[in-house]
């Protein structure tokens, strides 16, 4: 297991930094800065969307979309083929969501946006009926959250978690925080399941992405 050393502090420094983002997503992310809406980080939203060029999802479920940021990342990665639902409660967000989207020339019928909470929308989509959930969401229901992005992600989908860092206390086995504890138990919820291939990707907020397979594996403790 590696530690942390100036070399490999610098590496991952590096890596981070390699990440180049389009004028629009750059105004997308000032106006998060201006509604102090965190978004994900653009080493994380560059995974996302190599992970959706892979896959090619074409039902999406987004749970917490802030401005649009990551929604941006998986619409322009997969093209018009992709239908996203995006959820977010706050108003003010998902009207700024809107307006990004329609300035990035993304079409109304590509992202249908619901502002409502969303333990009161999930528990209306159909199992197995999406190829890929994002959460990045508050974690007083992160648990809940998982538990529905494993009902309606069909086999081969992909379930991601952004924030997996919790701000870096993850690491931090004295941290007792609501979100901490959270963000660990929702982890190991996806982790120990055998239905699924998990890895913790070292973006800058961390993203923590499983995939449902077709077989269950066995899963060494």
């Amino acid at each position: 297991m590696p530690s942390m050393n100036p070399e490999l502090f610098a590496s991952w420094t590096y890596s981070q930094n390699h990440v180049s983002e389009p004028e629009h997503v750059a105004q997308v992310r000032e106006r998060a800065e201006d509604l102090g809406v965190r978004c994900i980080d653009p080493a994380g939203r560059s995974m996302l969307q190599l992970l959706c060029t892979l896959r090619r999802p074409r039902n999406a479920v987004e749970i917490g979309s802030g401005v649009g940021v990551a929604s941006l990342a998986m619409l322009e990665a997969v093209g018009p083929s992709l239908t996203l639902t995006a959820i977010e409660s706050d108003l003010e967000h998902a009207n700024a969501m809107r307006q990004g989207l329609r300035e990035s020339g993304i079409p109304s019928a590509r992202a249908r946006i619901i502002n409502e909470r969303a333990e009161n929308v999930l528990s209306r989509l159909a199992d197995h009926a999406y190829d890929l959930v994002l959460i990045d969401a508050g974690a007083d229901l992160l648990l809940e959250y998982v538990a529905e992005a494993k009902r309606i992600v069909g086999v081969g989908g992909v379930i991601i978690l952004n924030n997996a860092f919790d701000e870096h206390r993850l690491a931090k086995p004295a941290v007792r925080r609501t979100s901490t504890v959270m963000t660990r138990d929702a982890l190991r919820m996806l982790r120990e399941d055998p239905r699924l291939q998990t890895h913790l990707f070292p973006s800058e907020q961390g993203l923590f992405v499983a995939t449902v397979l077709p077989q269950p594996i066995s899963k060494s403790r």
